[in-house]
């Protein structure tokens, strides 16, 4: 089964993903961790915008398709938007997080300053407040679409703790 961590980029998933999953037993991964490995290559640049999105997405199902098959449950972060080559928003279609085997996803949001801050300190200033706030915005409203859509439940939080965020990864498990 797949725990799914969401949010836009700088928001902190790997950040509070990778130590909850060893606290909690899980296996985790970065979507494009998986990508670069199943592909070989990335297909995005250092401002995070994303060409060959169809072939990503397949690729990814397959790596995700791998470790579902060991038994072990994935926490894998990334997103239900994208950053298209063009700059403007690309959402996911459904079916990829319902062939991921999505049974939960956690919905991490933080302030626009915040992830400003975050994007600055890892050298990408290729984002302006107003494009966070809508690419932030397009991430809530398309996950809890997709989430609605394929009755898969949602726990939105913001800039939680790492104790909350494993209690809302928890919460998702018990379910």
């Amino acid at each position: 089964m797949t725990i799914f961590v969401a949010g836009m980029h700088g928001v902190g998933k790997t950040f509070l993903a990778k130590p909850a999953s060893e606290r909690l037993g899980l296996l985790h991964a970065t979507a494009s961790q998986l990508l670069r490995e199943e592909r070989g290559a990335v297909s995005w640049d250092a401002n995070k915008r994303v060409g060959g999105i169809d072939e990503n997405q397949r690729a990814l199902i397959a790596a995700v398709s791998r470790i579902r098959a060991t038994g072990r449950t994935l926490l894998l972060d990334g997103h239900f938007v994208l950053r298209g080559g063009d700059g403007e928003p690309v959402l996911l279609a459904p079916e990829v997080f319902r062939d991921l085997g999505c049974v939960g996803v956690v919905l991490l949001e933080a302030s626009v300053e915040q992830i400003a801050s975050r994007l600055q300190a890892r050298g990408d200033d290729s984002w302006t407040l107003p494009q966070i706030a809508r690419f932030a915005e397009e991430e809530r409203k398309h996950t809890e679409c997709v989430c609605s859509h394929l009755d898969v439940r949602c726990r939105k939080v913001e800039s939680p703790t790492p104790a909350y965020f494993d209690a809302a990864v928890s919460a998702l498990l018990g379910s």
